[in-house]
């Protein structure tokens, strides 16, 4: 409650105001960042951190086989004698391996640098 909002909102605030008051004067000192991670206080690298970097890396993976699948395609077609086809899955294929290539490379660095508890936080 806001202090102008009557009698009893002037004492609920007041009363509030002191316990927060003795509370912050009476806990202990910490000290920010002190080896925080999400996942609590944990030394090195967590299995956690393992797992979603491995399926950031199997997913860029996946994104550049079908990539390869995507220029076997593009070169099927052009044995057929369409090549718009062939310069679509090209295309196709070229974006699949940014984006395989991009994948890995984000996973890896976000989990191993961005979340490294011995760096200074960026942004967690």
């Amino acid at each position: 409650m806001k202090p102008g909002s009557g009698d009893k909102g002037a004492r609920t605030y007041g009363t509030v105001r002191n316990r927060y008051d003795a509370w912050s004067e009476n806990r202990p000192a910490t000290t920010p960042n002190d080896n925080w991670t999400p996942g609590g206080h944990q030394q090195g690298i967590s299995m956690a951190r393992i797992i979603f970097a491995a399926i950031g890396v199997g997913i860029g993976l996946l994104l550049l086989l079908l990539s390869g699948f995507a220029f076997w395609a593009a070169s099927s077609w052009a044995a057929l004698g369409r090549e718009p086809a062939a310069i679509g899955y090209v295309l196709v294929g070229v974006f699949l391996i940014v984006a395989g290539v991009g994948g890995i490379a984000a996973t890896l660095h976000h989990n191993f640098r961005v979340l490294d508890p011995n760096r200074a936080p960026a942004h967690h």
